[in-house]
């Protein structure tokens, strides 16, 4: 009887223990209606939204086009609207490569991940205006433009938060900027944003990678590490106490510094389903020899 106990205690234990599986989504770009039929496209200025093109992205495959405008002054969301998460079930994790434009002006959006409360019209990963949304996100963006000529120029990571409570525009706030880093003009950039709900109400910790791909894509290089840090604030209540939330990204035409995006992906760790199954068999085992007593 000891050597049974035992046995289905390891079997308790092991499915209790057994290994997450990413749950993962992502979008290349290369089929067409990629982005048009997987992401609502939310304006808040400009018109046009972004453009998929069939080449122009890593491997010169299909990518998105950030600069096609035809506004210049063009800001758009993108909300992947195929899955719906739960931050009670654990950290996400949000990643986009992005291809730096060799020559920008400054203070816009080079890329912006984050989570949002809805796919509806108005949802954008910005404050004011016609944002309505509540958000969790980090971005990067550019602090001044490159001189002529330059072949790097300075950036910064940035967490903001965002809250629109009964429909009014959203409030949004930010934790400090990084130090000012240079990116590679011309260069390809993997940009991943982790975000974990805390116990501590409305505390959010996001942290990030951005990783050099070279003018290719293709290329390893260096990878620049941000956080973890802490967003608990009066515009996170909301966003922490929604049970859906949409993956989402934004990007500004040239005022950026952003030229295309490729490779989108959101994933999330779940259970192993084999562990459920041994889960259920100890708890029969278990149930099995509570009526045998």
């Amino acid at each position: 009887m000891r050597v049974k106990r035992t046995l289905l205690a390891g079997f308790g234990l092991f499915a209790l223990s057994g290994l997450a599986y990413a749950d993962l989504q992502s979008v290349d770009y290369n089929t067409p209606g990629d982005l048009t039929t997987k992401f609502n496209l939310n304006n808040q200025t400009g018109t046009g939204g972004f453009t998929q093109t069939t080449n122009g992205g890593i491997g010169d495959s299909g990518a998105v086009d950030i600069t096609a405008g035809p506004s210049g002054t063009q800001d758009v969301t993108a909300v992947y609207n195929v899955k719906s998460y739960n931050l009670d079930n654990g950290p996400i994790r949000l990643s986009q490569a992005v291809k730096v434009l060799t020559q920008y002006t400054s203070g816009d959006r080079l890329l912006q991940l984050g989570l949002i409360d809805d796919t509806a019209t108005g949802h954008q990963l910005n404050g004011g205006g016609a944002a309505i949304a509540d958000f969790i996100s980090a971005r990067l963006y550019p602090t001044a433009a490159p001189a002529a000529g330059a072949t790097t120029g300075p950036f910064v990571w940035q967490v903001q938060a965002g809250q629109s409570t009964g429909g009014a525009a959203t409030a949004t706030s930010n934790n400090a900027a990084s130090a000012a880093f240079n990116l590679i003009l011309g260069d390809w950039y993997q940009f991943s944003v982790d975000i974990t709900k805390n116990a501590t109400p409305s505390s959010f910790t996001v942290s990030g990678l951005l990783q050099d791909l070279g003018a290719d894509g293709l290329t390893p290089g260096t990878t620049l590490t941000f956080g973890p840090e802490t967003s608990s604030n009066t515009s996170t209540p909301e966003i922490y106490a929604d049970t859906t939330v949409f993956g989402a990204y934004r990007g500004h035409a040239s005022t950026g510094g952003a030229d295309t995006y490729d490779n989108f992906s959101i994933t999330q760790p779940v259970p192993e389903p084999a562990s459920f199954g041994l889960l259920g068999l100890a708890a029969m085992a278990f149930g099995a020899r509570r009526r045998r007593k």
